[in-house]
């Protein structure tokens, strides 16, 4: 079995697997970010939700101005779950989150990847009894990509690899009139994330909750023999950037604010997550830049307006930089009609009957 149909395999596998253990997985965007619900008897056990999305898209050409003859096809896919475990003063909370779209037309008619993004999420906080509003925290995380990405044009180009030499020319490397260029493999770039700290969650209501987060943390990207399109020369020529492998440590922090309204009909959140290194390996030679300067930020937001009780319209804006591996902000809008099912499980002993 040769090596891409082994990778293929994997891929569906762990796809499969994903939409067959929906105990799982996180609500839409709900990540190690989202406010602790204050300490209750009446919500421990454990408690989930998940919630699955789709569109699609169809458009047919034929002879219109400005316009490609032919058929064209967008389709996406989310599946969003949590599950979690509330008791006294503590709290664990877990997420697992998909985000795929593909889309189909001319002039290459072929399945192109616009969006890939799995993203898990595992955090523990504690509430102390005298003040629960405030306390430690821990959490991992790993954010990913299920299929192998290209770069697709409509007619041959050369791609250049600005930082890489060929040891026979001592030119930038190049590879000749391709209409593909592989970019990355299945599950890569894969970030890994870990963090530890004190949550403040000073304001917690049903219409908005805040929580603030800092501390330390580490990032771990393996990204090694992958690529990323940085540019286009002047002869026309599509630059792309080899990347590495590299450790990130530094000082973390994070806020996010969430909330409902109309009795539950209109959701919504905004994130933000700051890691600003003082110490990082793998560094470029005649690097300049100071470390702060290679500070990761990772932001987003969801809207979600819900139609009937198992059916919602969602926006969601996802924006994430890490210099070391590409200096750009890397910036993503997605709109969505979801589907969603909800349930909650308690786990508590019913208390004994009055004695009579």
């Amino acid at each position: 079995m040769s090596c891409n149909v082994r990778r293929s395999v994997i891929t569906w596998l762990v796809m499969g697997i994903a939409l067959g253990l929906p105990a799982s997985a996180a609500a839409l965007d709900k990540e190690y970010v989202a406010a602790p619900a204050a300490k209750s008897n009446d919500d421990a056990g454990w408690l989930g939700s998940l919630r699955v999305g789709a569109n699609l898209n169809f458009m047919n050409n034929r002879k219109v101005v400005g316009q490609l003859d032919g058929n064209q096809f967008t389709i996406g896919f989310s599946f969003d779950g949590d599950l979690g475990y509330r008791k006294a003063e503590h709290d664990w909370r877990n997420g697992l989150s998909l985000l795929e779209g593909f889309a189909y037309g001319p002039p290459i008619n072929s399945f192109v990847k616009n969006s890939d993004t799995v993203k898990f999420d595992s955090a523990y906080f504690y509430h102390p009894d005298p003040a629960p509003w405030v306390g430690p925290f821990v959490r991992v995380g790993l954010l990913t990509e299920l299929f192998e990405g290209a770069d697709y044009r409509a007619a041959p180009v050369d791609y250049v690899v600005t930082n890489e030499t060929d040891s026979t020319t001592g030119l930038a490397r190049t590879f000749l009139q391709k209409k593909r260029f592989k970019l990355s493999d299945s599950f890569l770039p894969t970030t890994l994330k870990e963090s530890a700290g004190v949550f403040l969650n000073p304001y917690s209501k049903e219409t908005l909750d805040v929580m603030i987060l800092a501390g330390f943390g580490s990032h771990q990207v393996f990204a090694k023999d992958q690529y990323a399109l940085s540019g286009v020369s002047n002869t026309g020529q599509i630059e792309v950037k080899r990347l590495g492998n590299f450790v990130q440590v530094g000082f973390e922090a994070g806020l996010a604010f969430t909330g409902a309204a109309y009795a539950g009909k209109l959701k919504y959140k905004a994130y933000g997550d700051v890691l600003m290194p003082f110490y990082r390996n793998n560094k470029e030679p005649n690097e300049k830049r100071k470390d702060y300067e290679f500070t990761n930020v990772e932001m987003g937001a969801l809207l979600s307006f819900k139609l009937v009780d198992w059916a919602s319209v969602d926006y969601i804006l996802k924006v994430l930089r890490q210099p070391q591996m590409i200096n750009d902000w890397q910036v993503q809008n997605v709109l969505l009609l979801t589907f969603s099912y909800s349930y909650a499980q308690r786990q508590i002993p019913l208390p004994p009957p009055a004695a009579k």
